[in-house]
């Protein structure tokens, strides 16, 4: 008997704490602005776990489930309190609480992020970037989203589809810079469309660009609305075209320097691939550091995200401006600062690993030695 009551115990304290506290739980607060350390005892991260869960507007369909997602949501509370209490400065890196806290990171990893590797490119519209780029006009801080060139912030949902958000990300960014006009592109078009690809298994952005310039262009959104999964291409909507590119240059597991990479970003928004670690994961503000990336000795990714700016903290610290595709409510309103100019050849989390950005019309960086790739 004592078996049973040791197995059902903590199936009751859920059900009953939910009872209890759940009437405590006001519509005003965010979790984003809750001290963490407040939340002690069982009961109260019980609370805090309401909270979010009504923040998130999660539900769960058993009993069961609930209490397997709540010793999830403790661990991960747990690993951001001690990440947290290691920062020294306001402008390290903080770690929260987003919609993924009650998933382990093994299991986000399944969903959203894939390790996909890069294929030789062939053709003669895509250029392998061979030597470093010079910019010295460059000014020391820069960010596309204030020049108008960054759509709003997108969510990839529960599918693998970074590499189609970054894509459309830099395709918007250089039609904007070119023809003065900024689209909301079609991420559907690409990951039903891009066979060469996985869609939601996973792709690269390189690819995305190919795709674009043999089927002549993309279309919008509007056209083509997201569905987060991989159904199959729709012709008729993808002859719909609204924009197209003309090339693009990239590099691929031979990192770049950093003020390459900041003379590229200066031209204009660029898809980069890097490796999301849990503490990526979990990111909520500050200048990302990526601490839980060092262990990785080779230039080994599973996110592609958009570099659209970069800057410098008023101590002095430089950093990228990312857009990610989690949604607005991930980050700092759906971006990251990562920190730049580490000294590390590979960049922060592989940051400066592989890359490329589309080209329209004359924007290309005369600067640059290419190769068209073989």
């Amino acid at each position: 008997m004592s078996s049973l009551v040791a197995k059902l115990l903590p199936l009751f304290l859920v059900w009953y704490a939910s009872i209890c506290l759940a009437s405590s739980v006001h519509d005003e607060y965010s979790i984003s602005n809750l001290d963490l350390d407040m939340f002690t005892s069982e009961k109260e991260v019980f609370h805090l776990f309401q909270m979010w869960k009504k923040e998130t507007e999660r539900e769960y369909q058993t009993l069961e489930e609930q209490t397997a997602r709540f010793q999830i949501f403790k661990s991960n509370l747990k690993y951001i309190r001690e990440k947290n209490a290691k920062r020294k400065s306001p402008n390290d890196s903080r770690l929260g609480l987003n919609k993924f806290s009650d998933m382990s990171y093994e299991e986000f990893s399944k969903i959203y992020l894939h390790e996909i590797e890069e294929p030789i490119m062939e053709g003669n519209n895509s250029k392998r970037i061979l030597n470093d780029a010079s910019c010295r006009n460059a000014p020391s801080s820069w960010d596309w989203r204030t020049k108008g060139a960054v759509t709003y912030v997108k969510d990839q949902g529960r599918c693998g589809s970074c590499w189609a958000f970054s894509a459309t990300g830099a395709i918007e960014g250089i039609t904007r810079i070119v023809s003065k006009w900024l689209p909301d592109l079609s991420e559907q078009q690409l990951i039903s469309c891009v066979t060469s690809n996985k869609g939601c298994q996973g792709g690269w952005y390189g690819k995305a660009f190919d795709y674009v310039m043999n089927n002549g262009g993309i279309t919008s959104e509007a056209h083509y609305p997201y569905r987060a999964d991989g159904s199959a291409c729709n012709y008729a909507w993808a002859r719909n075209r609204i924009t197209t590119i003309d090339g693009y240059a990239y590099w691929r597991d031979s990192p770049i320097s950093d003020s390459s990479l900041r003379c590229f970003v200066y031209n204009q928004p660029v898809s980069v691939s890097l490796y999301a670690s849990a503490e990526f994961k979990s990111y909520a503000g500050g200048i990302f550091k990526g601490d839980d990336c060092l262990h990785i000795r080779s230039c080994k990714h599973n996110h592609a995200v958009l570099i659209v700016g970069y800057g410098s903290s008023r101590d002095g610290r430089d950093y990228w401006i990312v857009k990610n595709s989690w949604g607005p409510n991930w980050g700092k309103q759906g971006y990251i600062l990562i920190k730049r100019n580490t000294g590390s050849t590979r960049g922060v989390c592989n940051i400066n690993c592989s890359g490329a950005y589309p080209t329209k019309g004359n924007n290309e960086i005369p600067a640059l030695k290419l190769a068209t790739s073989i």
